[in-house]
């Protein structure tokens, strides 16, 4: 038996004949009737129970029953299945599954590919080989669908493509399969969007495209909607496997020191117009001779990042009723789940030591976590060279540590893009209340989250660093708006 493209159901997906003439589809979240369908073309649909059916003997014998019009109704049918991503497309050589190609997209155009003997592939830069419940799966955040493995000797024809190869060359490198088999999980590999031409990324002059770097491409890929079938908001996807952690961290084991309060309601008569705010809002890197003082850092936290009320919650998931803590801050964050922590590094603040500190908001008290160790000064050292500064001028560096599980409890694909926008929310509000507050302020672009986990004696996954921030007192004469 030669190698064969081979039609079949996505797993969990069934049909059968209804009573009309219609084909009922049932799957994951999916139930509807497709319809209306010539009689070849029902039955050739009926055929898609796995393993599946050869799709040219299928194409033929709509044709033979049903004539051109059935045949165009029958890859109109799978088409209309595979916007749905119901129906996948394998290579099967001697019976034996080498590769599945699986529709993400109602993009993907599902037709096959052909390729040349002669004309040379090269793996994408694009594309990535990953475990996925336990098949290796080939994806590229350029596609509209992957590529799933079934067989050991295509991780070979993979790992040949990274360099240049025509199909003969090809097959006359990968052990074990035939031409034919090469040349069919290649066409596949085309299709499914792995391959690119020799050279094609050096020579790709198209700006828009030109500018993504893989890793950026691949999160903005897999966070949106689009090009990944992957389970997507507000499923739940913690419950049942892990407690939800509390909206309020445990505080800090050592000593502690209450932050002054400021009168709310005198800020909302005394700050400046929201307008003049918003205008005058620059990034500042240079402080004045007076440091900041630890009122004006109690003030600074307190309109910002202040716990102003916990609640419970009773949320229906997948696994039934449970219950989960929000909160309320000055500063809005998706489903009230404000994962995000903050820590203070001061280099100079009057009335406060130096070191490390953790803001315990709920009480809006100071937790010191160390003094000034190695490790807390090369905090305040990257700090600098992030904004270009010297580390002896540095007042105080305001670090955002995100508590990921959290949100990963809840949000299926998004959390980390969700925590990203909480870190640009938060920056917003730090950047209108150190104006208001007459100080300076600088969000900064990057920290080193290993550098941090060290210093705070923090777990990486649990608790790792997203944002660096500085703070202090402003001069007489700031920088420009920026």
């Amino acid at each position: 038996m030669s190698a064969s493209f081979v039609l079949s159901w996505r797993q969990g997906v069934s049909a059968e004949p209804g009573a009309k003439g219609e084909l009922r589809v049932h799957g994951p979240g999916v139930a509807f009737d497709l319809k209306p369908l010539a009689p070849p073309v029902l039955g050739a649909l009926t055929l898609l129970d796995a393993p599946g059916e050869d799709e040219d003997k299928l194409g033929d014998c709509v044709l033979r029953e049903g004539g051109p019009e059935a045949l165009a109704g029958w890859y109109f049918a799978l088409q209309r299945l595979a916007r749905r991503g119901l129906v996948v497309r394998s290579v099967c050589d001697g019976g034996v599954p080498l590769a599945t190609l699986v529709p993400l997209s109602p993009a993907f155009p599902f037709l096959p590919a052909t390729t040349s003997s002669e004309r040379h592939y090269q793996l994408s830069p694009f594309a990535y080989l990953h475990l996925d419940e336990g098949r290796f799966v080939l994806e590229s955040p350029r596609a509209h669908a992957r590529i799933v493995l079934k067989d050991v000797r295509i991780m070979t024809l993979i790992g040949v493509l990274a360099a240049p190869k025509s199909a003969r060359e090809l097959a006359e490198s990968v052990g074990g399969l035939s031409a034919r088999a090469v040349s069919l999980v290649l066409g596949l590999l085309v299709k499914g969007g792995m391959t690119d031409e020799p050279g094609a990324l050096a020579r790709d002059r198209v700006p828009v495209r030109a500018a993504w770097e893989f890793h950026d491409l691949v999160f903005h890929a897999r966070s949106r909607k689009g090009r990944s079938d992957a389970a997507f908001g507000a499923t739940f996807r913690g419950a049942g496997r892990f407690e939800p952690l509390p909206a309020v961290r445990p505080p800090s084991v050592g000593e502690s020191y209450a932050l002054y309060r400021p009168d709310i309601k005198q800020l909302e008569r005394d700050d400046a117009p929201f307008a003049q705010v918003v205008e005058t809002r620059r990034s500042g890197r240079e402080y004045a001779a007076q440091p900041i003082t630890v009122r004006q850092l109690g003030e600074f936290l307190y309109r910002v990042a202040r716990i102003r009320d916990v609640r419970t919650l009773e949320v229906d998931t997948p696994t039934g009723p449970s219950c989960i803590e929000v909160a309320s801050r000055p500063y809005p964050s998706g489903g009230a789940m404000y994962e995000l922590e903050f820590y203070v590094v001061v280099g100079a603040c009057d009335g406060l030591d130096g070191g490390l500190y953790h803001y315990q908001a709920s009480d809006h008290r100071l937790a010191r976590l160390s003094l000034r160790t190695p490790d807390v000064d090369r905090l305040l050292s990257d700090g600098a060279a992030s904004a270009g500064m010297a580390p002896d001028t540095l007042q105080v560096l305001v670090i955002l540590a995100a508590r990921l599980p959290r949100l990963s409890w809840k949000y299926s694909s998004i959390a980390y893009a969700l925590m990203l926008k909480h870190v640009g929310v938060v920056y917003q509000t730090m950047y209108l209340s150190a104006t208001a507050m007459g100080l300076s302020a600088c969000a900064l672009g990057g920290g080193d989250s290993d550098l941090f986990a060290r210093a705070s004696g923090t777990d990486y996954y649990a608790e790792t660093s997203v944002g660096e921030f500085l703070l202090g007192s402003r001069p007489v004469i700031d920088a420009e708006p920026v």
